[in-house]
Order: structure tokens, then C-alpha cells, then sequence
């Protein structure tokens, strides 16, 4: 490695900050409609003058805005990723990511003692909390297209009745059931995540009148009868490999006969190192759950003990994705 990969990667959370507090700011929103002075931006979102013109100077530098004749205007970049109105829109991971930030602070005691930096509850407790997290995962699929893969590339075609466990926005789910107009859907969730799933929901003009919101526990409840398949979409990351084998169980347990679940996740190789964004993102969910990523190897076999068979793995293309789909198969 280079000095300058290095102190790149030793420096990069300046950068992300910048991003947050530029997004936190609304300053992307404020030059939706074109261009502005550098003093109009300061009044209109009442920041110091001088100040904020170091923060567009790093977002120019950074390829987010640009300046010209007519003043400070967003890059086509920026106008994609960073306005609310854009159907890519991936502020809600980066806002996310902001109200987080100083759990990274604690990632050395978090390390010493091995216990996360807040206590795990799924971001259930506080309200504001839960909108933060259930819109940055519906952010960052739409942002990255994850769900639009998932749809095109995962077959559905003898499925009748999909149960989507922790499926919290229903990105995921909605994706599926517009390609599959006989498919019945089934969102199935803690209540106050719920509640966030029925507000995004209210906001938008495709979601299937097919699709159902269950309260349900996937740590203690057993799985509603009637479904043949079951997606886990970034769920076994958040537990501990007891709860992830006592997952599994259930959903075969659950699953009619020759149903299919589907897990997507980080599907990390033997040593855990790769993929990078994999073992990066375990430090997150050190500071923030009992859990981790986990190789193809330990998915495969708590399925197995579980009773699945036909298990097998299939990476989605890097780039845009850093992320495999695992399925297996009820006999």
C-alpha cells in the first residue's frame, strides 16, 4: 500500500462528515432550483458566511457542487443521490449514518470489552430513532438498486405467498410483487417499525394493495402459516450465531413444503476479510449488536441443521453491490 491509499483511508471520515453536515444543513436542497451565491445559501439556512464557504469549497473539491459564473450549483451527482425528491435519493443512509457518527468514538472500549457502544433494540425504543434507521435502509436499496436486482435475478415464478422477515420499508417486497401481479406479500415486523413501513407506504403511489404488515418477533415468534417463501434481507448480520440457528429453524418450521428462503446479506469467505465492505461494516455492528457478518461456510451450515437442502450462493455484481444472495430449499 501507498502513503496515499493510506492516509486517504486514515482521513476519510472527514469527508463523510462533511457530506452529513452538508446534507443536516440542507444545502443540496436549498440549490434544487439552481444556482445561488455563496452569501444567499448562508442566509437562507443561517450559517456563518465564511464558515460554510469552506464547507462548499469541500463539497466542490469532493465533486458535490460547483461553482461558475452564476454562483454555487449541484453536480448531476448531487442532483441524483442527494435531493429528497429523487427516486435515488440516499440521504436517508447518509443522515443515518450522521446521528451515529459518535458511536465510532467508543469503538476502542467497544473492542476492550466486546460489548456494543448502545444497547441493542433494533432502534425500536425511540421514534425518531426508528424513522432514522427503516428510511436509510429503504434509502440506501434505492439508492444502490438493490431491490430492482433482487426482482430481476431471484425466481419467483412458482411462489404464491412471500413472508418478508424484518422486511421493514418493504423496498424489497414492493419491487417483487410490481413484477408479479399473482404474488401475495407479507411484511412481517416490530410495531413501531411498522409504523414507519405505513408512512412511507402513504408516501408513495406503487405499492401493491397485496401486501400485508404483521407484528411479529422473528426472535420469539413462530412464523404465520401459508407462505412458500421467505426472504432475509440484511437480518442474520444483527444477531449472534444461536439466534441466527434458531432463526433458521423457525423459518423451515414455518415454510410450506418445497418452499425456498432467500437470505441477502454480506457473505464473507472463510477468513472473514473479504468482501472489505463486509468486514468493515462488522465493526459497525459491533458498536451497535451482538452480531457480525458471517461466511457462506457457517449460513450453510445452520441451514442444514435446520433441515434445508439445494443451498447455494450467488455474489450480485461488484460494483455497484458488496452483497451475496443465499437460498435454500424445504423439502
Amino acid at each position: 500500500m501507498e502513503f496515499s491509499e493510506l492516509a486517504d483511508l486514515a482521513g476519510a471520515h472527514a469527508a463523510a462528515r462533511a457530506i452529513q453536515v452538508a446534507l443536516k444543513l440542507e444545502l443540496f436542497e436549498r440549490l434544487s432550483g439552481g444556482p445561488l451565491g455563496s452569501d444567499q445559501i448562508a442566509g437562507a439556512i443561517g450559517c456563518d458566511p465564511r464558515a460554510l464557504g469552506l464547507l462548499i469549497n469541500a463539497m466542490v473539491a469532493l465533486g458535490l457542487l460547483e461553482k461558475n459564473a452564476d454562483g454555487i450549483g449541484l453536480t448531476p451527482g448531487a442532483r441524483r443521490f442527494l435531493l429528497a425528491s429523487s427516486p435515488e435519493y440516499l440521504g436517508g443512509m447518509i443522515l443515518f449514518e450522521e446521528a451515529i457518527f459518535p458511536l465510532w468514538a467508543r469503538l476502542e472500549d467497544s473492542i476492550r470489552c466486546g460489548k456494543p457502544a448502545r444497547t441493542p433494540d433494533m432502534y425500536q425504543r425511540n421514534p425518531e430513532e426508528t424513522r432514522l434507521f427503516i428510511r436509510a435502509m429503504d434509502s440506501l436499496v434505492r439508492a444502490r438498486g438493490d431491490a430492482v436486482w433482487m426482482a430481476e435475478n431471484v425466481d419467483l415464478s412458482g411462489v404464491r405467498a412471500i413472508a418478508d422477515v424484518g422486511g421493514g420499508p418493504g423496498t424489497y417486497l414492493v419491487e417483487f410483487m410490481r413484477r408479479l401481479p399473482r404474488l401475495r406479500g407479507a411484511i412481517l415486523d416490530l410495531p413501531a417499525t411498522l409504523a414507519v413501513t405505513r408512512k412511507i407506504f402513504s408516501e408513495r403511489d406503487d405499492v401493491p394493495r397485496r401486501i400485508e404488515l404483521i407484528e411479529y418477533d422473528y426472535s420469539t415468534h413462530e412464523l404465520p402459516s401459508g407462505f412458500d417463501a421467505i426472504l432475509l434481507s440484511n437480518i442474520i448480520h444483527s444477531e449472534d450465531e444461536a439466534a441466527n440457528r434458531a432463526l433458521f429453524a423457525r423459518c423451515y418450521r414455518g415454510l410450506e413444503a418445497g418452499g425456498i428462503v432467500i437470505v441477502k446479506d454480506h457473505v464473507m469467505n472463510a477468513e472473514l476479510t473479504e468482501p472489505a465492505a463486509g468486514a468493515i461494516f462488522s465493526l459497525y455492528l459491533l458498536l451497535t449488536t451482538p452480531g457480525r457478518d458471517y461466511s457462506f461456510d457457517e449460513i450453510a451450515r445452520w441451514l442444514r441443521e435446520s433441515g434445508f437442502t439445494d443451498i447455494r450462493c450467488r455474489a450480485l455484481p461488484s460494483p455497484p453491490f458488496n452483497s451475496s444472495v443465499v437460498t435454500a430449499r424445504k423439502i
